[in-house]
């Protein structure tokens, strides 16, 4: 992993083996012990071996978990760095594009659970001077942001 690192952004390069949320927990963690709760975006590309998303069911109050293996080419990643119980949160989407048995091309996208790098993977963190953090929101399911003075 390579990165740069600038006020405001720190630009990643993840290389093969890699595996996202750890890269992205080591990089937000040191930000969030540094600079203290914070909020931020990411966005990114790249090409993974190894990916699971979720479409979450809002009536059984879950994900549903879809797994894929082989060249999956990260066409889009995006989402935001927050705080939850004193820890950094991630809430990222994803979109995969892949060649099917037939070589039809197929997408794969939701929220991203896990993303194993199997070629590269180009990230860009936006630090934002704001605080969030996140709250379990027990009718929705799910947790949700809240917001503070900063």
């Amino acid at each position: 992993m390579e990165q740069i690192c600038s006020k405001d952004k720190i630009i990643l390069r993840l290389d093969k083996g890699d595996e996202l949320f750890s890269a992205l927990t080591e990089k937000w963690t040191a930000i969030f012990e540094q600079d203290g709760a914070c909020f931020g975006t990411v966005e990114g590309i790249g090409g993974c071996d190894e990916v699971e998303v979720g479409i979450f069911d809002p009536v059984a109050k879950r994900y549903v978990v879809h797994k894929r293996e082989g060249m999956l080419e990260l066409v889009s990643l995006n989402g935001n760095l927050t705080e939850m119980d004193g820890k950094p949160f991630f809430h990222l989407h994803a979109v995969f594009a892949y060649h099917d048995e037939d070589g039809t091309p197929q997408t794969l996208s939701g929220h991203l659970l896990k993303a194993h790098i199997g070629l590269t993977a180009e990230i860009v963190i936006t630090r934002i001077d704001a605080r969030v953090t996140r709250r379990f929101d027990e009718p929705l399911g799910i947790r949700t942001w809240e917001s503070h003075e900063a």
